[in-house]
């Protein structure tokens, strides 16, 4: 099973899960921090200075977070299903309530986010702001 690991600015452990790229190919991997109260996911990378965490129109960084990795002792295999609207399959993996890890497409780059299951979307921040997107991928634990 997948844990979180407390990292801090562009320091990313040997085994976090990569989850997506930038358009020019640079790895993103998925990181959470709090939010109003709400552990919320994003991205994360050895080129960025912290967590870009998608809240409030914005593209926060949060310097000191977690972020998801596979320890070599893990149990279990995780899997990215499709879903859009709000919905997540059976097992998704949860953030907190109503929040799941997710990843969408965005201007050439597939990128680790949140999905809100109450709000109907996927949010990811990038340039700043936040995006939300219909159509994304759910990280799923499927064993």
């Amino acid at each position: 099973m997948a844990v979180w690991e407390k990292t801090s600015g562009s320091k990313i452990p040997d085994n976090a899960i990569r989850a997506g790229y930038e358009k020019d190919g640079k790895p993103l991997f998925i990181a959470r921090a709090k939010m109003g109260g709400l552990w919320t996911s994003g991205k994360c990378g050895t080129h960025l200075p912290g967590a870009h965490i998608p809240n409030d129109c914005k593209e926060v960084i949060v310097r000191d977070y977690d972020v998801l990795v596979y320890p070599i002792n893990a149990v279990g295999l995780l899997d990215w299903k499709q879903a859009s609207g709000g919905k997540v399959p059976d097992k998704a993996f949860k953030t907190d309530t109503d929040l799941y890890v997710g990843r969408a497409n965005y201007t050439g780059s597939l990128i680790p986010c949140r999905i809100s299951t109450s709000q109907k979307c996927a949010y990811m921040g990038y340039g700043g702001k936040e995006y939300n997107a219909k159509e994304y991928e759910v990280l799923c634990q499927i064993k």
